[in-house]
């Protein structure tokens, strides 16, 4: 009997009742998305259940009890936004929105330990590396060193415009710093170009795109920065007057625009998300 149940502060399985009781369960693939406000606030999470091709077969929209009104229409709009260009199949899948309350339980679950360590000495694997290393490295330097020095003896006789080195994309993607007006503001950052943000340029006229219901316009670029001194509605529109600047998201570049709305309020308001745009070109 002591080899089926341990008693510790009450009644478990042993390790091999809990591996047979376990052998029928299988995982399930998911696939869990942050869904956030204009600022970048967090507004719920969307949980997307797979089968064993990778088709979805259930959502959940997690959301706050307390969530009502255009947060609530928002949290929905981007949920079903995201399942719609995230997953593929056939037919539809159901939405569920479940709500919580704010509040947790900690139960702490014990890990098993993790398996052995190999039998080799600890000093093969880095040196298998560093000899694995200068091999790869020696044989590049080689390959470099002929193709340099066979390319010198050509270099003369080719017209300035095949030797000249070509702009890359990284170096083409950075903003026109040698045509900006005085006191123009362009920070990237080091930053990647945004997935989700928009084309836009100084002096055009931008408006919500359908679908969202309203974006922060704070005192200084970032989703906790400055104050909030308003908000971009649908019904509004706004002139980009200054920018941009490039802040990390949760899992894109951020893009903040300086704007001056009809109504006179001058402030900065992202164009994107890590998962939707927010502003678009009015004509486009």
């Amino acid at each position: 009997m002591s080899e089926e149940i341990t008693q510790t502060s009450g009644m478990t399985l042993s390790q091999s009742r809990r591996n047979s009781a376990h052998a029928e369960l299988q995982a399930i693939d998911g696939a869990y998305y942050n869904i956030t406000d204009s600022s970048g606030a967090p507004l719920a999470g969307l949980l997307v259940l797979m089968d064993r091709k990778k088709r979805p077969v259930r959502a959940e929209l997690h959301l706050d009890e307390s969530t009502t009104g255009a947060f609530y229409d928002q949290a929905v709009r981007q949920a079903q936004l995201l399942v719609a260009d995230r997953c593929f199949g056939s037919g539809q899948i159901p939405l569920i929105v479940l709500y919580a309350r704010l509040a947790q339980d900690r139960i702490p679950v014990a890990l098993q330990a993790p398996p052995p360590p190999s039998g080799l000495p600890g000093w093969v694997r880095p040196t298998a590396l560093a000899l694995l290393a200068l091999i790869i490295f020696g044989t590049a330097g080689w390959f470099l060193n002929d193709l340099v020095g066979g390319a010198e003896s050509d270099s003369t006789q080719l017209p300035a415009a095949v030797t000249a080195q070509p702009v890359t994309a990284e170096v083409a993607a950075q903003p026109p710093v040698a045509e900006q007006p005085e006191g123009r503001i362009i920070e990237t950052n080091g930053l990647s170009v945004s997935r989700n943000a928009p084309p836009l340029d100084l002096g055009q006229k931008v408006q919500l795109k359908a679908g969202i219901q309203g974006v922060t316009l704070r005192t200084l670029a970032g989703a906790s920065a400055g104050e909030v001194i308003g908000y971009l509605e649908p019904s509004m529109q706004a002139t980009l007057i200054n920018g941009p600047i490039w802040l990390q998201g949760n899992s894109d570049t951020i893009v903040w625009w300086f704007v001056r709305t009809d109504s006179g309020i001058e402030a900065w308001t992202p164009a994107n998300t890590s998962e939707f745009t927010l502003l678009e070109a009015i004509g486009e």
